[in-house]
């Protein structure tokens, strides 16, 4: 199914490996093998190999940091596209547009990104302070922290469409719902997204960012360990929503065990991967998770973090 792509990667000169292991590309690990993985080292590069691979009908899956996402443990029929990320050394791929807009490449890793908005004056954007992964991961997945999100600060971005075209889209175009977006589980590829920003002192917004990098250090476990970081969405209580970590933690279910898996002891809504776990570990210990917080609390929590099946489908 591969074969003409393959030998076009290789005539391009784009890096990629067959039947490759994934896992070790996640922040959480977790993952068997996939048809094809190939990584981009720029956005125009990216544009050419998925506008190849749409024209070709060919199943593809595009990971920006891999910080949010499990794959199953056997092989996955799927071509999986690495975002381009700035390399060490390199000009980040990052602009001002006016005094309150900026353009980012969606491969630029989210702390990276904030030293450059400190050192620019560009304020408003530290609620990303210590959520991993990447700008277009955070976009795709509405991330947020501190009660703001990047629903609240996303202009518009350049996408390459279900049918390969590169195009502009506005915000209205993301369907942007808590932890969600048209991107989280759709085809659509983020290639550059365009924030607004405040204006402000490169000392104080310096200090933001670490304050509340400082406030998640303190509260969750080592990022050192293999996590997706928060696994669970908040719920919605009585209309108000609620810490899925305090209704784990009320329940009993801190440092519970899977397999290689564990619910951190410093958060409830933080499942550890200790070096050997399995994908069905995972969904094992997600099931664990939930019927014992349904029948003690009544409450169903819904999975945050994205699984992919055999043929490349998230869900």
């Amino acid at each position: 199914m591969f074969a003409p792509l393959v030998a076009w990667l290789r005539q391009q000169r784009i890096t990629f490996s067959e039947n490759a292991a994934i896992g070790p590309h996640l922040y959480f690990k977790i993952g068997g093998t996939v048809s094809l993985l190939v990584t981009c080292n720029s956005a125009a590069q990216l544009a050419a190999v998925m506008k190849k691979v749409i024209d070709g009908k060919l199943p593809y899956l595009v990971v920006g940091g891999g910080s949010n996402i499990a794959f199953g443990d056997g092989l996955t029929r799927v071509m999986v596209v690495m975002a381009p990320a700035a390399q060490h050394g390199s000009a980040v791929p990052i602009r001002l547009l006016d005094d309150r807009s900026l353009a980012v490449e969606s491969g630029v890793r989210n702390q990276q990104f904030l030293s450059w908005c400190a050192a620019k004056g560009a304020g408003g954007l530290e609620f990303l302070s210590g959520i991993p992964g990447t700008l277009g991961g955070a976009a795709a997945v509405n991330a947020g922290a501190f009660g703001c999100s990047m629903a609240d600060v996303l202009i518009e971005a350049d996408i390459i469409d279900a049918q390969g075209a590169v195009r502009t889209v506005d915000s209205g175009h993301f369907g942007f719902r808590y932890r969600d977006s048209r991107f989280k589980f759709g085809c659509e590829t983020l290639l550059t997204l365009r924030l607004k920003f405040s204006p402000g002192d490169e000392g104080l917004i310096s200090k933001k960012i670490k304050d509340n990098l400082e406030y998640r250090l303190a509260r969750h476990p080592s990022y050192r360990l293999a996590s997706a970081g928060c696994f669970f969405k908040n719920p919605l209580l009585r209309g108000v929503k609620s810490s899925a970590g305090k209704i784990i933690e009320d329940c009993g279910l801190k440092n519970m065990t899977v397999g290689g898996l564990s619910v951190a002891g410093e958060h409830g809504n933080f499942i550890l991967n200790h070096g050997n776990a399995s994908f069905k570990d995972l969904q094992c210990l997600e099931k664990k998770i939930q019927s014992a917080v349904a029948a003690r609390s009544g409450v169903v929590l819904e999975r945050e973090v994205i699984y992919v099946a055999a043929d490349g489908s998230k869900y």
